[in-house]
């Protein structure tokens, strides 16, 4: 009886461990909240241009376990070609710019599916410092998505000889918009004129550009590249016409 119960003990205590080693560190559960991390990071840290790509559906993120690694996984994005081929031509019409940004560690996406890997901690699912680096997999590929919609960004936003829109902003976003102008600005009847001014501003340019130019006022290196200027000069403009002082720019 005594070996019986030896045997049934061991059988157990095998039986236990081959489980828990065929258990993987990051079930699919764990992979989805991870993937949807990633996504949300970037959405909260990589300029406008890459929102509106993830929006139309353009960009996808898939998330797995990395083979022979346990807690490792590999994200694998799926860019569009179009927004590709835009930025590497962008860059090409401005050599000197592109070399600089490979010199600070920047360069573009080499192809439209890109891939990392990445250690994680199992119980919290936080991304392993060494591998947000941006000599490390993970952080050169956050940095190349950047480096790509930032360059969109600012191209997007650099508005066309005589140009008009016809998309309505959306009402959220309009709102918004004559809101965050009332809070700032001065005038006889503010929520009018602000109203006024948001009004002309979306003739011309589209709830998109206009995003555009929220993100160069709030980086000051795609600020001083000049492409907010025309832009610059049409709010000047219409917000004259519509009776408004501003505080300070919006």
């Amino acid at each position: 009886m005594r070996n019986i119960a030896l045997y049934t003990t061991c059988l157990l205590a095998f039986l236990f461990s081959a489980s828990a080693q065929a258990t993987p560190c990051l079930d699919a559960n764990a992979l989805e909240k991870m993937r949807q991390n990633e996504l949300n990071y970037l959405l909260n840290h990589v300029p406008p241009a890459f929102k509106h790509a993830v929006d139309d559906g353009k960009i996808t993120l898939s998330m797995a376990l990395a083979e022979g690694v346990a807690c490792r996984a590999q994200a694998t994005f799926n860019l569009p070609a179009d927004d590709l081929a835009e930025g590497n031509k962008v860059l090409e019409a401005d050599p000197a710019k592109r070399i600089i940004l490979f010199s600070q560690g920047y360069a573009l996406p080499e192809s439209t599916t890109v891939s990392a890997q990445f250690e994680v901690d199992s119980g919290t699912l936080a991304v392993s410092h060494q591998d947000i680096l941006q000599t490390a997999e993970l952080g050169k590929l956050r940095a190349s998505i950047e480096m790509l919609y930032a360059t969109l960004s600012q191209s997007r936003a650099v508005l066309a000889q005589h140009q008009t829109n016809s998309l309505a902003w959306p009402k959220e976003f309009r709102d918004n918009e004559i809101a965050q102008c009332s809070a700032r600005a001065k005038a006889t009847n503010v929520a009018e004129a602000c109203t006024c001014k948001i009004d002309a501003l979306a003739k011309v340019v589209s709830a998109r550009q206009f995003e555009y130019q929220t993100y160069l006022r709030s980086n000051p290196y795609a600020s001083a590249t000049g492409a907010g200027n025309t832009f610059n000069a049409l709010e000047q403009q219409v917000s004259q016409d519509c009776g408004l002082q501003l505080a300070n720019a919006k």
